[in-house]
Order: structure tokens, then sequence, then C-alpha cells
């Protein structure tokens, strides 16, 4: 597979855009356009809904974008490697980050690591979490930060860390909570969700089935801000983090949380570690997420 049809491949996913992708990388759309299709027959199969806009990744399309993004950063680093006296550089530590946490983490994760010692060499990656946490499993990455639906557990053979637990809440626009008292009103309304992947969307849809309740969704959206301006024009409702509501909130104030009492769920907040991890370098992430969400310094 040629890179720069895998690099055009995702410059369309990131950008949500085939035009602004031609632009940022250069070259004509058709040719963006070519580079896709390239892929496409690579992989046997369809890489992008053409009938939605923005354009959404069909599940084929969601696997090779993470797996195509893991591999442009692995190529990132062979550009890197600096040796001296036949001894590489210290290890660079590869770090994951779940698409639900990018938005709320990624700035925090860059500046403390810069900070400490252990982590001065990071390598930063996106995706899943059940792709993170195959991806630990297969040393590919080596620690990843994690937010857990109490309805939903790991492997036995994933060592999770547990940090501390946060609210899951339901997000409608403001002034309308009274119309959703239940959530089977809450499931008639309709969701604001992330695609096929995300485990609050798996969290939710559990929840559903458990209660024989139906699981429609209006719109699959990526990122949380992206899903937050939509519950906003009254196109559905979201299921998210209280600190991201409540960072949210501080410059818009027209959401609020629907209290339920048959939605009862929390986030068990950690970090996945690979076997291959030094102790010391666990113990500094882990407190860096630690003092993001939950104020510990």
């Amino acid at each position: 597979m040629d890179i720069r049809d895998l690099k055009a491949f995702i410059y369309v996913v990131d950008n949500q855009s085939i035009t602004i992708a031609s632009e940022k990388l250069g070259v004509k759309q058709s040719t963006v356009t070519k580079r896709i299709y390239n892929v496409e027959g690579k992989v046997k199969g369809a890489l992008l809904n053409r009938k939605t806009r923005p354009l959404q990744l069909t599940r084929l399309g969601e696997k090779v974008y993470f797996k195509g993004c893991f591999i442009l950063k692995q190529l990132e680093l062979l550009k890197s490697f600096h040796y001296e006296n036949n001894e590489i550089f210290e290890k660079v530590v590869k770090i994951g980050i779940p698409q639900t946490l990018i938005d709320d983490l990624l700035d925090t994760v860059i500046y403390e690591s810069k900070q400490v010692t252990h982590l001065s060499e990071i390598d930063i990656s996106s995706g899943w979490g059940r792709s993170l946490v195959q991806q630990i499993h297969e040393g590919e990455i080596d620690l990843a930060a994690l937010m857990i639906p109490s309805n939903l557990e790991l492997p036995e053979n994933i060592n999770f860390s547990k940090i501390g637990t946060l609210p899951f809440v339901i997000v409608g626009k403001k002034g309308e909570a009274y119309k959703y008292n239940s959530l089977e009103k809450c499931s008639k309304k309709g969701w604001i969700l992330h695609p096929e992947g995300c485990c609050f969307r798996e969290s939710l849809a559990k929840v559903l089935y458990d209660k024989q309740l139906g699981f429609y969704i209006n719109k699959e959206i990526f990122g949380v801000e992206f899903q937050l301006q939509s519950i906003l024009k009254g196109e559905g409702l979201g299921v998210f983090p209280k600190p991201f509501f409540d960072k949210f909130s501080l410059e818009n104030s027209d959401l609020e949380v629907i209290e339920l009492d048959d939605f009862s769920l929390h986030l068990n907040v950690g970090v996945v570690i690979s076997q291959y991890i030094g102790i010391d370098q666990a113990d500094s992430f882990i407190k860096i997420i630690k003092k993001h969400y939950f104020n510990d310094n």
C-alpha cells in the first residue's frame, strides 16, 4: 500500500472534508479521491459512507483509520531515532488516549509529561478504548487512559489501575429536561453519539437493551464539542462524563443534565498498563490523569 494513499484517507477523516484534505496535502481533490479508492481496493471494502454529510466512517473504515494513524506515527518515529555510542537515547513511551477523551486530555498529557523525567519522550496515539486495550495487549503501546462505564468490564488479563470514579450523565437542551423524566422518553427523543466502537455508546446500548427499550441514533458525530453543539440545536440527547459537560457549560449555559431514577451509571477512571513498561513511567502517567480529573497534586 502506498503510504500517500493512507495519509490522504486519514486527512479526509480528520478534517471531515475531501476539499480541506486536498488543500492541506497540496494535491487536487480528484487525487485525494483516487487515493482513497486505492486504499479501499487494498482492504477490499468501503471506508466511507458517501451518502452522509459530513462523511462518516464505515466499520471497516474505523479499523483502517485507527491502524493507519498508528502506522503513520511509527513512521514519524523512525525519523527521530538517535544513536550515541551505539545506544538509543531514552525510551519513547507510547501513550494511548481514547477518541472520547482526546479533546479534553491531549494538551494536559503533552504539557505535564514534559515536567516528568520518566515521560520526557512520549508518542501519543488515539483510538476507541477497546482498540487501545488490544494494542496494549499486543505490545504496540505502553499506557492508555480509559473511562470505563460501570456496566462494562475489561478482560481479566488486562492490568487496569483504577484511579477514581466520575458521574456519567445524560445531557439535553436547557429547559427541556422536564420532557424526559424517564429513560424511555429519552430514548424516544434519540441520541447524538460517536460512531460504533465508542464504549460510552456501547454502555448506553446495553442499558437500553437490558430495559427492553429502543436504541434510536439521530446522529453519529466524531468529537464531544460537535456532539454538544448538535444537542444545543435540539437534534437529540447525549451521554458524557460530567466534567466534559461542566467544562462546556463555562462558556455555554444552554445545556443541562437530565436527572433520571432509572439511569445510574458512573465511569471508572484509570490507566491500562503494558507488561513491557516500567513502574516509574506508569506511576508518572497515573499521576497526570489523577491530577487532571481529581485535582490531585
